[in-house]
């Protein structure tokens, strides 16, 4: 379980899920408490957020655009930056 999963999320009615939980991941990279290289999975997001899978994937999405996270096939997401990025 995540240890953020007893937190309660107090949604806005004027941005979609997605961008508000990109938002407040985004917050614990800057910040610090997400270091670099540690592992961000869909199964904790949904937990953590009670959304569903497409929305976590959306998020996804928008937090590998920011360059918060990059995604390696079979093996996961990442805090980045992606050290095989040029």
């Amino acid at each position: 379980m995540s240890p953020y999963a007893l937190v309660m999320i107090m949604w806005r009615d004027d941005l979609p899920r997605w961008e508000q939980i990109v938002r407040v991941i985004g917050q614990r990279v800057e910040s610090g408490l997400y270091p670099p290289g540690r592992r961000i999975t869909e199964r904790d997001l949904i937990e953590e957020f009670g959304v569903a899978k497409v929305t976590v994937r959306k998020a996804m999405a928008g937090l590998r655009d920011r360059g918060y996270v990059y995604t390696r096939p079979n093996l996961g997401s990442f805090v980045g930056p992606d050290p095989d990025a040029d």
